[in-house]
């Protein structure tokens, strides 16, 4: 008989300001996208780039075994909105 293992999923939103500039538009620097991923999950994760500053943008971080999604939901002036959901 096969067991299923169940992780929880864990989700939070965060609003950031962009704190560099790439050609044609905004990026935030990974290892802020890591602390906030470590401030609001709970998790010890590492990006292996920034996150783009667009709409719809996603970047996958290892944290363990686990994988963090991070999706950019809006970019107003500096601020970048993104949503991250560990699985």
């Amino acid at each position: 008989m096969r067991k299923l293992l169940v992780l929880p999923v864990l989700t939070a939103a965060v609003a950031f300001a962009a704190a560099g500039c790439q050609i044609g538009g905004k990026t935030v620097e990974k290892d802020k996208v890591e602390q906030q991923i470590n401030d609001k999950l709970g998790l010890s994760a590492s990006c292996p780039q920034d996150l783009k500053g667009e709409v719809g943008a996603k970047l996958e971080c290892k944290a363990g075994a686990r994988t963090v999604t991070v999706t950019v939901t809006s970019v107003e002036g500096s601020q970048v909105k993104f949503n991250m959901q560990a699985s």
